[in-house]
């Protein structure tokens, strides 16, 4: 067993991160907070784009594992959260809230998602069910030896440099979607991270985060809008 969740067995106590109405939104669709999970791993990578996958990967796989030795269902609202220790070595923390489904049937693996419980209990009541969640990373270098030249005007190779790597985190996303079996993506967050390179030179780093969906079943739609990024081709239903 799990340390964090032989604890938790020893001791009888519970801990959430959910609010009160994420808790209930939860509680509304069959999924029961049974304890609060976290993974973790400090790395060391000299190439920005690389540490961040492997620095988010490991840390779910982590947070999945006490998820499983908790008997969850799912891992709802995990927030990842990533600070510098030094130029090279970051340390990566995810946290959320596990659950357990109380009716209906029970998945083979815990699902993974960074919305909360209200959002998740539309999503079930519209027929979709998380999946797992999904980052997108991509960073590029860019030099223009005119770059200080313009003062008050617009740098094409900074602006063609930050259009390329918010598309390539995008892609990313995406083909991460396709690759877990889902049907759909919901985009959470982007971000977008640039910094100079001497006077000519510029570095950017993007990424979007958010949760493979899979359809289940049919339903009404959610009455909040979530953006919606089908795979299939077809337009996002009405409501979406």
């Amino acid at each position: 067993m799990h340390p964090r969740a032989g604890r938790y067995t020893a001791s009888g106590l519970r801990t959430s991160l959910l609010s009160v109405p994420g808790t209930v939104g939860a509680e509304a669709v069959g999924l029961r907070p049974i304890g609060e999970v976290m993974g973790c791993v400090v790395s060391r990578h000299e190439d920005v784009t690389s540490g961040l996958r492997h620095g988010y990967a490991t840390a779910l796989d982590r947070l999945r594992e006490e998820a499983v030795a908790l008997g969850a269902d799912g891992v709802l609202s995990i927030a990842c959260t990533v600070t510098r220790a030094s130029k090279a070595v970051h340390e990566f923390v995810v946290l959320g809230t596990a659950v357990r489904a109380v009716r209906g049937v029970r998945g083979v693996r815990p699902f993974t998602t960074g919305l909360s419980g209200p959002d998740v209990a539309k999503l079930v009541l519209a027929g979709w069910i998380p999946v797992t969640l999904a980052i997108g990373i991509a960073s590029a270098t860019a030099y223009d030896i005119a770059m200080t030249d313009r003062p008050g005007t617009e740098a094409p190779v900074p602006t063609s440099l930050v259009t390329r790597v918010r598309a390539g985190a995008r892609a990313e996303f995406l083909e991460s979607v396709r690759e877990s079996g889902a049907d759909g993506g919901l985009v959470s967050s982007t971000t977008l991270r640039a910094w100079a390179l001497g006077h000519t030179g510029a570095t950017a780093v993007a990424s979007v985060f958010g949760t493979a969906v899979a359809r289940f079943g049919e339903g009404p739609a959610p009455t909040a809008a979530l953006p919606v990024l089908p795979l299939d081709g077809k337009p996002p239903r009405a409501g979406w």
